[in-house]
């Protein structure tokens, strides 16, 4: 695994559990009525998302011919990851709607923007090396 994909990992997982438990405790000691049980489960799964991601954009980058096929097969199963859960968490966890609305969208623009600055990464890489990705 190259220096660059452990790096992309480790910075992914530190940012989604810092900013994840930062606004978990936010919520859980000054904000009570927004707290709900199954909150976890959010960072959770963007942290699960980012690291599937990741790992894919690590396999396309060896075959080049299916990065786009890659990038779409990535997609399907990141938007299907994220309908799961918030079907499951909305039917059983039944959270506080603004809460879970601000919690939900938060992390997913952390995520968000972790993928994209992820994404320019790579193709600066492959820049270099004069196999750009073209999105």
């Amino acid at each position: 695994m190259s220096v660059m994909i452990i790096k992309m990992l480790l910075i992914h997982a530190t940012v989604i559990l810092s900013v994840g438990t930062v606004w978990g405790l936010i919520m859980y000691f000054f904000m009570h009525q927004w707290w709900f049980s199954a909150y976890p489960v959010i960072p959770g799964t963007f942290l699960v998302i980012g690291l599937l991601e990741i790992l894919i954009l690590k396999k396309s980058r060896n075959r080049n011919k299916k990065v786009l096929n890659s990038m779409l097969i990535q997609r399907i199963v990141r938007w299907g990851i994220v309908l799961v859960v918030l079907i499951l968490l909305i039917g059983w966890a039944r959270p506080p709607r603004t809460s879970f609305i601000v919690s939900f969208m938060g992390m997913f623009l952390v995520y968000s923007f972790l993928s994209v600055w992820f994404l320019v990464l790579e193709n600066k890489s492959r820049k270099s090396t004069n196999d750009q990705l073209i999105l």
